[in-house]
C-alpha cells in the first residue's frame, strides 16, 4: 500500500554483527551504542535481511518485503559520538529468486530514494564502516513513496551533478586563461640579470 512506513531496529543477534574488538550496548530505548576504533574501513558492521533460513543461520528476517515495481525512501537515524566517526554508509543489495545479485546501491546520505530491480525477490542492507566507528544507532526508516516524489528527487540530483560539472569546467577554464606565474617570473628575472650585467660592464648609464 502506498505510503507504508517501516521502522527497522538493530535486534540483539550478534551473528549478523561485527563483534571482534567491538563494544556493543543494547539500550533500553531500543537504540544500540557501538564502538570499535580499530575496525578497518569497508568492514560490514551489521546486516539486516528480508529473508533468511532461520534453522540454518539462526537469524530472523528484519526487513519488510518490498515491490520491485515501486519506489522507496530510506532514512538513517544515527548519532555520532565524534566527528571522526561520521563516515558510515549503507549498501543495499537486491537478489532475484535464484539468490543471484540483481542490483546494488550505496547510500552515503542520511536519506535517499531508491527503486529496486524488477527482478528483486529478496534484499539485505549492510551498515558499513568508513573510518572510526563510534556511534549510537537508532533505526532505519523505509517508506514507500510516489513516482512523482522519486522522479523529483532524481531531477534534483541531476541538477546538482550539472551544477558541479559546470563549476569544474569554469575552474579549468579560468586556470588555463591565467598566464603561468613561472613564465612571467622567469622573464622578469632574466631582464634584471641583463641590467645588472650591463651596469657591471659600464655599458648602461644610470
Amino acid at each position: 500500500m502506498y505510503g507504508d512506513t517501516w521502522q527497522v531496529r538493530w535486534k540483539e543477534f550478534l551473528s549478523d554483527s561485527y563483534v571482534y574488538g567491538s563494544k556493543i550496548e543494547f539500550n533500553e530505548d531500543g537504540s544500540v551504542s557501538y564502538k570499535n576504533r580499530l575496525m578497518p574501513p569497508g568492514t560490514v558492521i551489521h546486516t539486516w535481511y528480508s529473508m533468511t533460513n532461520f534453522q540454518g543461520n539462526r537469524i530472523e528476517p528484519s526487513l519488510p518485503l518490498i515491490d520491485g515495481e515501486r519506489a522507496y525512501s530510506i532514512a538513517v537515524n544515527i548519532d555520532y559520538h565524534n566527528s571522526e566517526s561520521e563516515a558510515l554508509m549503507l549498501r543495499i543489495i537486491f537478489f532475484d529468486r535464484y539468490d543471484v545479485q540483481a542490483q546494488s546501491i550505496i547510500v552515503r546520505d542520511k536519506k535517499a530514494f531508491f527503486k529496486p530491480s524488477i527482478r528483486t525477490y529478496s534484499y539485505r542492507i549492510e551498515l558499513i564502516n568508513g573510518g572510526n566507528a563510534d556511534f549510537t544507532f537508532k533505526s532505519l526508516v523505509i517508506k514507500e513513496v510516489s513516482e512523482e516524489e522519486f522522479d523529483a528527487e532524481q531531477e534534483r540530483i541531476e541538477r546538482l551533478k550539472e551544477d558541479s560539472n559546470k563549476s569544474k569546467k569554469k575552474r579549468r577554464k579560468n586556470k588555463k586563461s591565467k598566464k603561468p606565474l613561472k613564465e612571467s617570473t622567469g622573464l622578469t628575472i632574466k631582464a634584471l640579470e641583463t641590467i645588472i650585467e650591463m651596469v657591471k660592464t659600464n655599458s648602461l648609464t644610470l
